[in-house]
C-alpha cells in the first residue's frame, strides 16, 4: 500500500490532564483552531513521517497498546486527519494558503485595507445547473474543437502580438482602468467557476465560493478542498487544469473577435483589453515559480505537497550550514527531493528577484514620469510597511547570525577559514580587473551600397551610401514621367546575387512619355528652323512682279479719278454739275489713293530684307526647344544605370526598390550604447558579435567611429556605435540579427558598481531636489 504523507511539522501539542487521563490539545497555528487527542490517537498522528505505510503504523499500534487496530482502521484514521488538515499534502497547503494570506493580511490596519473578504455564498443549486450543462461538453469532440479554436487564436495572437503591447502610461486613463479591472475580475470569476464545475462534475463538493478586494482589486475565490479526496490523481490534476485551461480557451476566442470586429468599436476594445490582460494572466498562471495554477500542477506530478515551503526551507538549511556555519541539522532527505528542492528553490529565486526587479523598474520609471520624486517616496513607504515583517525575521537572521558567529572564537581553525574566504572576496572585488563589456542588438548591413528606387510620381532615386570611418549618402534624382498616364519599363541587366563591379551597367530604365516628349520635340525644333529659313530667304521675281502691276493699277485708277475731279470742278463753275457729283469724285480720289499707298507699302516690304527682332524671336524659340530636347534626351540615356560600386546585386528586395548592389566584403552594426556607457567607448575597441543565424560562432570585429550626437528612440535617447566585422568568408548578410559586445577596458567589481552607484546618487538623485 502506498505510504502516508507526514504530519505537519507547525502543529504545536499541549500535554494535560483531564479526568485522571493524559490529553493533547493540538493547535493549529494558521487556522487558530483547536482539536483534542487522546494519547493513543496522539502517538498515532505523530508517527505519520512520510515514509510509513498503514500495515506499519497499524503494527507498531497494536504492539505498544495491545489492541486489535487493522489498516483499514489506520487508513480511515487518516481520512479524519486530513479532513482537519493535519497531513503535510497539497491540500492542507491550498486550504492554508488561502487562510494564512487572510491571517497575515488582518494582523494590521494595512493587511485589514488591503485584504477584505466581501461575501461568501454556497454554489448549490447554479453550480448543479452549471456541471448539468457542461456534462455534455465534456467530450473528445468538442475537446477537439476547443483545441481548433486555441490553435486559430494563438496563431492570430502569434502573428499580431505587436499590437498587444502594453504600456503602464498609455493605460493610465479612466476608461482604460475600468475596462481592465472588470476585464481582470470577469475572467478570475470564469477561472474559478471552471475549477467548481470540473470538480463537482467529478463528484467533489464545492462549499464555498466568494468575492474579495486584494489591494483595491477585485478577486474571487472558490473552495475546492474536495478535489483533495479524489483517489485518481488525474482527476485532481484535471481539476487545477480546469480554471487555466478554460481561460486560454478564452484567450483564443478573445484575440478572434478582435480580429473580425471593427477596431475602435466598443467591442474591439473589450475584446482587445480581455486578450491583453488573458495573456498576461496565462503567463503567471502556467508559470510553476508563482503559487498559482502552475505550480500546483507541479507539486501534483512530483509528488511532492507543499513543494515551494519545503524547497525554500531546505535552501535555507543549506544556506546556513554550508555558507554562514550554522551548526544546524541538515534535512533528512533522498537524492531525488535534494535535486528538485535544491533546482526548483534556486529557479524560483533568481526569477523571483528578476521579476520584482523588472516589475519595480516599471513602476519606478512611471511614478518618476508622472508624480516625479514624491511618487517614488510614497512607493517605498508602502513597501516598507508591506515588508516590515520580511525585515523583521532578517534582524532576527543578523542577530541569529552573529550568536552563531561568536561560537566560532571556540573554533580557530574555522574563523580562519571564513577570514580567508572572506579576504579573498574581498581582494577579487576590489583589486582584480574584470572585463567592462558595453552591448546591445545589432542588425548586419553593408559597408557600402547601391539602391535604385522608385517614387509614385516617377522620380527615381540613385542612392549611394559609405559607411565606415566616413559615412556619406549621395543621391541623385531623375524625372521620368510627368502625368499618370506615364509607363515605365525597367530592365535588369544583373541577376540576383551576381557580382558586379564599378562601372557596369546594371539596369536599363525607359518610359513612354520621354520617348513621345522627344519625338514632338523634334518635330517642333523643325518647323522652327523652317520658319527661320522662310523669314530670311529673298523674295521671288513673280511676287515682285505682282506686287508692281498693283502698284501700276493703282496709279493709272488714281489718274483717271484726278482727271474727272479736274472736269467736274470746270462744268460746276459754268453750273453744269452739282456740288454733289464734285464730292463724290473727291471721296473716290482719297480712296484711290489709299489703296496705291497701301500697295506700295506691300511692295517696299516685299523688297525689304528681314527685320533683326523678328529673327531673335525664332532664334531664342529654337534654342528653347534644343535645351528642352537635350534634356528629353539626357533622361532617356539616364536610363542605362550604371553601378560606383563593386557587389552583389540583389533585385526585387520589395517596395518601391528595383534594386541595389551591397558590398558586403565588410559589413558594420550600429550598437546601442547609453550615455552612462559613452565615456567608456573608444575608437578602436575590440567587439565579439553573435548573430541569431550562426549561434555557434562569434565574430570579431572594431569600433570604427562613435558619434558625437544621440539618436531618440521608443527606448529614448541611444548613441549609435560603428563597428565593422570582416565578412570574406560571405557568411553575414544584410538584415542578420545578433548581440554585439564591445570590449570596454576593465575594472574591478567594485569599481563598477561604486561608478554606477555614484552617477545615480550625483545625477538622478540630484534632480530630485
Amino acid at each position: 500500500m502506498a505510504e502516508l504523507p507526514k504530519l505537519r511539522s507547525d502543529l504545536i501539542s499541549s500535554p494535560s490532564e483531564v479526568d485522571g487521563a493524559i490529553v493533547y490539545t493540538v493547535k493549529d497555528p494558521v487556522g487558530g483552531n483547536y482539536f483534542r487527542l487522546r494519547e493513543p490517537e496522539h502517538w498515532l498522528v505523530h508517527q505519520f513521517d512520510g515514509y510509513s505505510t498503514p500495515e506499519n503504523l497499524a503494527d507498531r499500534f497494536n504492539a505498544k497498546y495491545g489492541s486489535n487496530l487493522s489498516a483499514n482502521d489506520v487508513g480511515q484514521f487518516v481520512s479524519v486527519m486530513d479532513k482537519l488538515l493535519f497531513l503535510d499534502n497539497s491540500r492542507s497547503e491550498q486550504t492554508i494558503g488561502r487562510f494564512s494570506v487572510g491571517m497575515h493580511m488582518g494582523t494590521s490596519w494595512l493587511g485589514r485595507l488591503l485584504f477584505v473578504k466581501l461575501k461568501a455564498f454556497k454554489p448549490g443549486q447554479f453550480l448543479e445547473r452549471l456541471t448539468s450543462l457542461y456534462r455534455p461538453l465534456h467530450r473528445p469532440f468538442w475537446f477537439g474543437v476547443q483545441g481548433l479554436i486555441i490553435i486559430i487564436g494563438l496563431s492570430v495572437l502569434f502573428a499580431n502580438v505587436e499590437q498587444f503591447a502594453v504600456s503602464l502610461v498609455e493605460l493610465w486613463r479612466l476608461d482604460s482602468i475600468v475596462l481592465m479591472i472588470a476585464s481582470i475580475f470577469g475572467l478570475l470569476v470564469l477561472h474559478e467557476f471552471a475549477h467548481a464545475v470540473v470538480c463537482r462534475l467529478y463528484g467533489g463538493e464545492v462549499r464555498e465560493m466568494g468575492f474579495l478586494l486584494i489591494y483595491f482589486q477585485p478577486g474571487f475565490y472558490c473552495d475546492l478542498s474536495d478535489a483533495w479526496l479524489f483517489k485518481h490523481k488525474w482527476k485532481r490534476i484535471t481539476v487545477t487544469l480546469a480554471g487555466p485551461y478554460f481561460q486560454l480557451l478564452i484567450l483564443a476566442l478573445s484575440v478572434i473577435l478582435w480580429r473580425v470586429t471593427t477596431p475602435g468599436v466598443f467591442v474591439n476594445d473589450l475584446a482587445w483589453m480581455l486578450v491583453t490582460v488573458n495573456w498576461i494572466n496565462c503567463l503567471f498562471n502556467f508559470n510553476p515559480l508563482f503559487k498559482l495554477d502552475g505550480y500546483y500542477l507541479l507539486s501534483d506530478w512530483v509528488n511532492i505537497p507543499n513543494l515551494r515551503r519545503k524547497a525554500f526551507a531546505y535552501l535555507g538549511n543549506l544556506f546556513q550550514r554550508r555558507i554562514l556555519g550554522w551548526d544546524v541539522k541538515a534535512f533528512e532527505i533522498n537524492r531525488r527531493e535534494r535535486l528538485i528542492f535544491v533546482v526548483y528553490s534556486l529557479t524560483s529565486l533568481v526569477y523571483s528577484i528578476w521579476f520584482l526587479g523588472y516589475l519595480f523598474s516599471l513602476v519606478i520609471s512611471f511614478l518618476l514620469a508622472k508624480a516625479g520624486a514624491g511618487g517614488l517616496l510614497l512607493f517605498i513607504i508602502v513597501w516598507l510597511v508591506i515588508l516590515q515583517s520580511t525585515f523583521g525575521r532578517l534582524a532576527h537572521g543578523i542577530v541569529s547570525h552573529i550568536r552563531h558567529m561568536r561560537q566560532l572564537l571556540r573554533k580557530p581553525l574555522k574563523l580562519i577559514s571564513y577570514l580567508v574566504v572572506f579576504g579573498v572576496v574581498l581582494v577579487v572585488g576590489i583589486t582584480i580587473p574584470m572585463p567592462q563589456r558595453v552591448s546591445g542588438d545589432v542588425l548586419v548591413q553593408p559597408i557600402a551600397e547601391f539602391t535604385i528606387s522608385l517614387s509614385e510620381t516617377g522620380l527615381m532615386e540613385k542612392q549611394t551610401r559609405f559607411g565606415g570611418e566616413a559615412p556619406s549618402t549621395i543621391s541623385d534624382y531623375l524625372q521620368l514621367g510627368s502625368t499618370d498616364m506615364t509607363a515605365l519599363n525597367v530592365v535588369s541587366l544583373a541577376r540576383d546575387g551576381q557580382q558586379v563591379y564599378a562601372g557596369d551597367t546594371v539596369a536599363i530604365m525607359s518610359s513612354n512619355q520621354v520617348n513621345a516628349e522627344i519625338k514632338a520635340g523634334q518635330a517642333e525644333l523643325d518647323r522652327l528652323y523652317g520658319e527661320l529659313a522662310l523669314l530670311k530667304a529673298p523674295p521671288r521675281k513673280e511676287e515682285v512682279a505682282e506686287a508692281q502691276a498693283r502698284v501700276r493699277a493703282a496709279e493709272a485708277n488714281l489718274q483717271r479719278l484726278l482727271r474727272d475731279e479736274q472736269r467736274i470742278v470746270r462744268l460746276l463753275e459754268k453750273l453744269h454739275e452739282t456740288q454733289e457729283r464734285l464730292e463724290s469724285v473727291q471721296s473716290e480720289v482719297e480712296i484711290a489713293r489709299a489703296e496705291l499707298a497701301t500697295r506700295q507699302s506691300a511692295l517696299d516690304l516685299l523688297k525689304a530684307p528681314p527685320r533683326v527682332e523678328e529673327e531673335a524671336v525664332i532664334r531664342y524659340q529654337i534654342d528653347q526647344q534644343q535645351a528642352r530636347l537635350l534634356f528629353l534626351k539626357q533622361q532617356a540615356s539616364a536610363g542605362q544605370i550604371v553601378t560606383p560600386i563593386d557587389g552583389i546585386a540583389r533585385v526585387g528586395t520589395g517596395g518601391r526598390e528595383i534594386m541595389s548592389v551591397a558590398d558586403a566584403d565588410m559589413v558594420e552594426m550600429l550598437v546601442p550604447v547609453s550615455d552612462f556607457d559613452m565615456p567608456l567607448i573608444q575608437i578602436g575597441q575590440e567587439v565579439q558579435v553573435k548573430v541569431r543565424s550562426y549561434p555557434n560562432r562569434t565574430f570579431e570585429g572594431t569600433v570604427i567611429l562613435v558619434p558625437v550626437a544621440g539618436v531618440e528612440t521608443e527606448q529614448g535617447v541611444i548613441f549609435p556605435v560603428t563597428v565593422v566585422v570582416d565578412n570574406s568568408e560571405m557568411l553575414l548578410r544584410d538584415g542578420m540579427s545578433g548581440y554585439a559586445k564591445i570590449e570596454a577596458g576593465s575594472g574591478s567589481l567594485f569599481a563598477q558598481g561604486f561608478r554606477k552607484l555614484y552617477s545615480t546618487l550625483r545625477v538622478e538623485f540630484w534632480s530630485w531636489w
